[in-house]
């Protein structure tokens, strides 16, 4: 989703981000990338298109956007008016456990359908979410900014609004309840998809890009050259950015989840030092790693 000449905000809470934007666009496109987390999207004016899995979706007002994680998408804002949308990010872990509890067959459900029409209730789920963490925020600090008390009758309605949202939204647009409904986010391409598994059962606390495009070539058993462009045709972005995006994704996780430092967090997934990590996490999530990991725990 374009960010340019947004007006933006960031809302933190247990297990989720959540991200609102409203205001003129401007019409330069987001490179490919992806999230570790679900992202579920209202969009409430203007138009955007964007290329996931390889296909053009144009979203309009009114829409949802579904994408799983690990899903390689673009965005870009186009028209001539003012975009609004609300983004919800939530982890995988949340996921699981709404899964477990309502003992469903698919314990990781992935969506089906990446813009689903004409489905106000999902919308207005959102909206209250936002208004609610809104809240949340403004009582949740003190003198000067500083942290203030936490409200457990708030904290247990954003944890019923979130699961409503979460509930809908899987409940109707995913493989939830029927595992053999194809996920959006499945690779038909056999060795690329070995390939994607390898990258995936890799150890998390181990930096991705120490992986070789020789040693993934390998995986497919394919040329190195066969291999960068059946990857990077079929993926949407090539071996080395897709394990770029995905040792941010690592590190946005440590800043969420641990109380280390931001230089411990650039240096435990390979970056050389503060300020070009700092760069690199700014331009994928949109904000500095201090400002995402003032979000809260995840």
């Amino acid at each position: 989703m374009s960010r340019l000449d947004l007006h933006s905000a960031y809302f933190g809470g247990r297990g989720f981000t959540l991200y609102h934007a409203w205001g003129p666009h401007g019409a330069r496109p987001l490179t490919p990338h992806f999230h570790d987390e679900y992202l579920i999207c209202a969009q409430l004016a203007g138009h955007e298109e964007c290329q996931v899995a390889g296909k053009l979706h144009t979203f309009c007002a009114g829409d949802l956007v579904l994408i799983n994680p690990q899903q390689v998408h673009t965005g870009n804002a186009r028209g001539s008016s003012d975009l609004s949308y609300i983004t919800l990010y939530v982890d995988r872990g949340v996921v699981r456990d709404m899964a477990d509890e309502l003992e469903a067959p698919q314990h990781s459900p992935e969506f089906t359908l990446v813009r689903a029409a004409g489905r106000p209730a999902p919308t207005e789920h959102l909206r209250a979410l936002l208004a609610l963490v809104r809240g949340d925020r403004s009582q949740g600090t003190g003198p000067e900014g500083q942290p203030g008390r936490r409200d457990p009758v708030l904290d247990l309605e954003i944890d019923v609004a979130l699961r409503r949202v979460l509930a809908g939204a899987f409940g109707e647009f995913s493989n939830l309840r029927a595992p053999l409904l194809r996920s959006t986010n499945r690779v038909s391409h056999r060795k690329i998809a070995r390939v994607l598994e390898y990258i995936r059962a890799q150890d998390p606390e181990h930096n991705p890009t120490a992986v070789t495009l020789d040693e993934l070539a390998g995986v497919a058993e394919l040329s190195k050259f066969h291999f960068l462009r059946q990857f990077t045709q079929v993926v949407g972005i090539t071996p080395g950015a897709y394990l770029r995006t995905l040792r941010l994704c690592h590190a946005a996780r440590k800043l969420r989840q641990r109380k280390a430092s931001i230089l411990e967090v650039a240096l435990s997934v390979g970056f050389a030092d503060h300020p070009s990590f700092s760069r690199a996490f700014a331009r994928h999530m949109g904000m500095t790693p201090s400002q995402y990991q003032a979000l809260g725990p995840s």
